[in-house]
């Protein structure tokens, strides 16, 4: 599968990290279908030509996620990679105040979600097919004030090493990508406010963040049968603020 002849499924593809890598797939010539939680935004990135097809949908629904899988899968005779993309915030703030409760949600969106829209891949992808897992290099190089969510990514990232093991002999290859700070919803509170902004970028030593284009071409190599034996890595797109 080169980018031209790709069929690929982005949970959370309606923006930020998933936008990008969706536009950028989609320029490339591949078949892009994407999943969201808003209608509007869902609306929006069609308009904008990012993905040929779309489903309002959230991860931590087993239902909406199949019908997800099933929209993309019939419209593009199956599967040839997905990108597990969504993901949302921890509570941004120390451990020892964090509200255990809240946390329920976080698990259940960035770890219950990447197994069940990686089981329903297990179900539609080709053989040779490929799932990229979008941790966090917070999974690697905690970040102090989010041990909720560096939690959740690390989780994140055992799942794709794991499904990498499981799956090997079938055919898929399963990586995991690491993002440092690239621009998106999620991150746009900070880096708009300029003393948190030199804050981050202190601690890295290319001294920018990410840029969309870097994050789009990555994934878009993982999904190729060319980065088949990269299966079980975890990839930083981190600008050396992993080490």
């Amino acid at each position: 599968m080169a980018a031209d002849d790709g069929r690929v499924l982005i949970t959370g593809g309606t923006s930020g990290i998933g936008r990008h890598v969706a536009a950028h797939l989609t320029a490339s010539g591949a078949r892009v279908w994407i999943t969201g939680t808003r209608e509007e935004t869902a609306a929006a990135a069609l308009q904008a030509g990012v993905a040929e097809g779309a489903t309002v949908c959230d991860v931590t629904s087993p239902q909406q996620l199949e019908g997800a899988f099933r929209d993309a899968a019939d419209t593009f005779g199956g599967l040839s990679g997905v990108f597990a993309n969504a993901g949302i915030d921890g509570q941004g703030k120390p451990a020892v105040d964090l509200d255990i409760g809240e946390i329920t949600r976080l698990f259940d969106v960035n770890v219950g979600g990447i197994l069940r829209t990686a089981q329903l891949a297990h179900r539609h992808l080709d053989r040779p097919g490929a799932l990229v897992v979008n941790s966090s290099v917070n999974a690697l190089r905690p970040e102090s004030g989010f041990a909720d969510y560096n939690a959740s990514k690390a989780a994140a990232a055992s799942i794709a090493q794991s499904l990498a093991v499981e799956w090997a002999a079938e055919g898929i290859a399963v990586t995991g990508i690491c993002p440092g700070y690239f621009p998106s919803n999620m991150t746009q509170g900070w880096l708009d406010d300029p003393e948190t902004r030199q804050q981050l970028l202190s601690h890295i030593p290319m001294g920018r963040f990410g840029r969309p284009e870097e994050i789009g071409a990555t994934v878009a190599f993982l999904l190729t049968p060319q980065a088949q034996f990269l299966s079980g890595a975890l990839i930083p797109i981190a600008g050396a603020s992993n080490v």
